[in-house]
């Protein structure tokens, strides 16, 4: 009787020790699956940024192209890579749940032109600079923040990080941080001062937009 007890608890310590084993095993493969499909979703972030530069640094290299055509390559680049209503809609902060839906609407179109206008006018500034891509990691729990260098002969580099979020089987860009300043929560800001001036108004804003 004693000696079947025995050979008992050795059979149950050897199967708990088999157990266990396998669940350790298990998670390891879980850990590791994990880990090799976040690298792969941020190869796959670098190379979608690496793209965007390349595309854009091509366009505005093309001497042959004239202003309106940089500024017809760079709008397909926007509206293809970036997501202008995310963006849009955190510049425009907490007042965007008191915009009515025909204001949301205008101040989004509104919004894109800005955007195409604004930064179409420092085309002329590009003087050959080069875009590397030096890394990226995970940036809360959805996004990957790609980092890369904007090279300049003759001047300081530039540092360029790229937020940018999966909307089904692409990624888009929701932010650029240059030097470390968001230029969403900048423009976040300064639409932020200007409702303020109209009074709290989101209607001042669309009419500053409008002009």
């Amino acid at each position: 009787m004693k000696h079947n007890i025995r050979l008992s608890l050795v059979l149950l310590s050897g199967a708990a020790a088999f157990a266990g084993g396998f669940a350790g095993d298990v998670q390891n493969v879980s850990l590791t699956s994990v880990a090799v499909a976040e690298d792969a979703k941020h190869a796959e972030a670098e190379g979608f940024i690496q793209n965007l530069t390349d595309r854009g640094v091509a366009f505005l290299s093309d001497d042959s192209l004239s202003v309106e055509q940089q500024k017809k390559e760079f709008k397909t680049i926007l509206n293809r890579d970036f997501d202008l209503k995310t963006i849009g809609r955190f510049a425009l902060g907490r007042y965007w749940k008191s915009a009515s839906a025909e204001q949301r609407d205008e101040y989004l179109e509104l919004f894109n032109v800005m955007v195409i206008d604004v930064y179409s006018k420092r085309f002329e500034d590009y003087n050959g600079q080069d875009i590397k891509i030096v890394g990226s990691r995970a940036e809360g729990k959805k996004d990957v923040l790609v980092s890369s260098i904007l090279k300049q002969d003759g001047g300081p580099d530039v540092r360029l990080d790229w937020r940018v979020r999966q909307k089904g089987s692409q990624f888009k860009v929701v932010d650029v941080i240059v030097e470390g300043v968001s230029m969403s929560l900048t423009q976040r800001s300064d639409f932020a001062s200007v409702i303020q001036r109209g009074g709290g108004n989101v209607e001042a804003l669309l009419q500053h937009l409008r002009s």
